[in-house]
């Protein structure tokens, strides 16, 4: 058992962080296109749908490892609760601020087409 949690948490882990770096890696290339235009500047239904859900799944991971922290009746429940609390509040932090980066990039563009009429 003890096991097949390991191996979950880390499949989990894994698959979260390979989901924000691939998020990442296509903010930073949209934002080094040469072509890009200030309408391309605010965040696409798709981006918007992808941040709310992992923003939803990571503070429920964050509760859920608090939970196991807290609740545990084991050490390494316990050390693996803490561990969920850690790398998913980072995780969290790193989108957050992907997240404000694209918003005040959008707002950017939105006040360069009002200087501009």
């Amino acid at each position: 058992m003890k096991n097949r949690l390991t191996i979950i948490s880390r499949v989990s882990i894994t698959a979260i962080a390979l989901g924000s770096l691939s998020f990442a890696w296509s903010a930073a290339g949209q934002n080094r296109s040469p072509s890009r235009t200030d309408s391309s500047a605010s965040l696409s239904a798709k981006d918007k749908t992808f941040m709310r859900n992992a923003a939803k799944g990571g503070m429920m991971e964050v509760a859920l490892g608090k939970l196991a922290r807290e609740k545990g009746q084991s050490a390494d429940v316990k050390k693996f609760g803490e561990r969920m609390v850690t790398d998913h509040s980072k995780a969290n932090n790193d989108l957050k601020a992907i997240a404000e980066k694209r918003l005040q990039t959008a707002e950017q563009g939105a006040k360069r087409r009002v200087e501009i009429r």
